[in-house]
């Protein structure tokens, strides 16, 4: 009898484990339907999309479940699993060697480096922290000033002339970035310039623009000439995802963690509305632009989003192109995403490398920097 009581709860927990693999597969099933064919850009199907990771996470786990129970039934979420790789493994992960380093520059075909990176504000926005000078913001300060890279584009870059050191629009014209636009060209040789997003050159910058989207985000770009071609390179910065998981887990209540909880789904709402929209807009400059383009920045959504699909549709992908990795950009909880990008016209350049400066953690971001060929 006590046999057959502990079979009956052993089917018991097995059948409802298999109810929750079904409804696990068609979950995954439509994010795979959603992030493919786009039929739909509402904010809720944005929410399903961004999941599809957490999905192929609990696929794996009933995979291995099953294979320790009832090995014939791993096969339905194994083949989802396949079939993820298949439609997305290139967005997800990269193999590629690096060219770049011995990639060689002719006049014909001109090689150019493109540095971006979120700054995160050099943590200058603090009034004392500008009033006197520190190491760590020095450091940082260095790095981006001194990183080998003709192009080099920023979000949340700032300037203070309270100090010289941290006068960086002069340093960059002194370093020979003679070249350069901001978002907010108002605030240049303030006593704190928040200029937002910001590219400087080296090279000739022949016709500029910029279009705010709202505080810190938008996007600038710059028609700049290279040898005998003219390009354009496109910084965007589009509004923040909203993920502050390090404050829910930083609750000592359950109260504490439900209202954190529930400010990250508000946040992550209205976030993919405010991006879809901007997305739009970037994909405007990109085809009203005559000359051959490269878009970099910070677009605050990952591989499996409208902004990267749409992206994608119309350019190529810098880190499935030339990348290595998973690329992590992230440099806070959950880290384990990729929400900066680089993306550019297959038609007129190579991606010969592309690479997520990991080790550098000055801000919550990882630089980003990719090579290419100009054909």
């Amino acid at each position: 009898m006590r046999f057959r009581v502990g079979e009956l709860i052993a089917y018991f927990f097995r059948s409802l484990f298999w109810s929750f693999n079904l409804l696990l597969v068609l979950y995954t099933l439509l994010a795979y339907w959603l992030l493919y064919k786009l039929p739909i850009e509402h904010w809720s199907a944005g929410m399903i999309m961004i999941t599809l990771p957490v999905a192929w996470v609990f696929n794996l786990i009933v995979v291995f479940f099953w294979l320790a129970t009832r090995p014939w039934r791993s096969w339905l979420s194994g083949l989802v699993l396949i079939l993820g790789v298949i439609l997305f493994g290139e967005r997800t992960f990269q193999w590629h060697q690096s060219t770049g380093n011995a990639a060689v520059s002719t006049p014909s075909h001109p090689v150019i480096k493109v540095f971006s990176y979120n700054v995160g504000m050099f943590n200058l926005s603090d009034y004392w922290a500008r009033q006197r000078s520190s190491p760590p913001i020095r450091r940082t300060l260095n790095y981006v000033l001194r990183y080998d890279a003709p192009i080099k584009c920023f979000q949340e870059f700032c300037s203070s002339t309270t100090l010289p050191e941290y006068n960086m629009v002069r340093r960059f014209r002194n370093a020979g970035y003679e070249h350069s636009v901001v978002l907010y060209p108002e605030l240049l040789g303030t006593d704190y310039g928040d200029l937002g997003v910001a590219i400087f050159s080296k090279y000739p910058i022949i016709h500029s623009g910029r279009e705010i989207f709202n505080g810190r985000n938008g996007l600038v770009w710059a028609n700049i000439k290279v040898g005998n071609d003219t390009i354009r390179i496109i910084n965007v910065h589009l509004h923040s995802m909203g993920i502050r998981v390090g404050k829910v887990l930083r609750q000592d209540e359950l109260t504490g963690v439900k209202q954190e909880t529930r400010g990250i789904l508000s946040a992550l709402r209205f976030g993919f509305m405010e991006r879809r929209e901007q997305v739009r807009k970037v994909e405007r400059h990109i085809t009203e632009s005559e000359f051959p383009v490269i878009v970099t920045g910070d677009h605050n959504d990952t591989p499996y989003s409208v902004v990267y699909e749409r992206m994608r549709r119309v350019l190529r992908n810098s880190f499935e192109a030339a990348g290595s990795g998973f690329g992590f950009t992230y440099n806070r909880l959950p880290g384990f995403i990729r929400i900066d990008h680089q993306f550019f016209d297959p038609k007129h350049f190579d991606a010969l490398d592309f690479e997520t400066i990991n080790y550098v953690r000055y801000s919550d971001h990882y630089p980003i920097m990719g090579t290419y060929r100009i054909k």
